[in-house]
């Protein structure tokens, strides 16, 4: 365990793949952590782990300094889903007016740029009726886990992102990753939900790119792994994604790219290049299916 010259109560909200991960990492790290979740099945096995949980958000935030909020943001019909956003939002702010002493909300889940600034910030102050910046901090710190490996990651972080309300709020959560061996950037709100996007969204720029060499090896009758692993061996290129021959898929890729394409075109822009991307996912999984409806007959036979 690592030593901190200060240990913080910090409430998780939302305790799936990264709520877990960033609560566990923070514990691991000496804070106290307590965590939220309306799924008693998630508690349950939280609990059973040694970890302190509530299905009182109110109770989450009072015993708390600060809030990571990690619920999920789904893409439903091309658009960023921001119910469970806003639900765990009003319900925070309800109970920072009962707690009345300064909390720090950060935002982990992944929102569009101007989320916080537009949407989540005007609810806390609505429904708490107090002021952001002076009795409450605000932050959005993305978070770049990977299913497989999600508190590994978490506790080796190659970079920090912390988008700041005001400085109050920035010092303090830099604050609490200062133990972490990563250099930290401290930037705007908005920027910091972009960054997210950017990462990404270039991951699944890089994927569509190896798929579409993938299909066009296959028709001249080359071998596209081997040019896809020599090509990945430029330390500019590297070997995520390179293999070709199946769609980007997950929890992730797939949901942050259609949301921000329609982010964009809603702001009367046309991003090409992001819509070629999407249109190579999708013929690579009308591929895949093709391929493995071929394999599947050729068994039955």
């Amino acid at each position: 365990m690592v030593g901190l010259v200060d240990s913080f109560r910090i409430s998780i909200i939302g305790s799936g793949l990264v709520g877990k991960a960033t609560g566990v990492g923070f514990h691991i790290q000496g804070n106290d952590v307590i965590f939220h979740d309306i799924g008693k099945k998630k508690l349950n096995e939280l609990s059973m782990e040694g970890y302190e949980v509530t299905n009182d958000i109110s109770k989450s935030v009072c015993d708390s300094i600060v809030s990571f909020i990690c619920v999920q943001t789904p893409t439903v019909n091309g658009q960023i889903d921001l119910s469970y956003v806003k639900k765990a939002i009003i319900d925070i702010a309800k109970a920072l007016r009962e707690k009345g002493s300064y909390h720090v909300i950060v935002v982990r889940s992944t929102v569009l740029p101007f989320t916080t600034e537009t949407t989540i910030v005007p609810l806390l102050e609505q429904h708490s009726q107090l002021r952001a910046g002076e009795d409450f901090g605000v932050c959005t710190n993305p978070e770049f886990l990977r299913k497989i490996s999600a508190t590994k990651d978490f506790l080796n972080p190659n970079r920090i992102v912390i988008g700041e309300l005001d400085k109050r709020s920035g010092d303090f959560l830099e604050k609490l990753y200062s133990p972490f061996k990563a250099p930290i950037f401290r930037t705007g709100l908005a920027t910091a939900e972009m960054i997210k996007y950017v990462a990404n969204l270039f991951l699944a720029t890089k994927i569509s790119f190896f798929n579409e060499n993938y299909i066009i090896c296959r028709e001249l009758g080359l071998d596209p792994y081997i040019i896809s692993e020599v090509a990945s061996l430029d330390p500019r290129i590297g070997d995520y994604g390179i293999c070709g021959g199946k769609p980007f898929e997950g929890g992730c890729l797939h949901k942050d790219l259609k949301a921000f394409i329609n982010f964009i075109e809603s702001r009367k822009m046309n991003p090409k290049l992001l819509s070629a991307v999407s249109y190579i996912n999708k013929e690579m999984s009308k591929l895949t299916q093709k391929r493995d409806q071929t394999v599947k007959d050729n068994y039955k036979c």
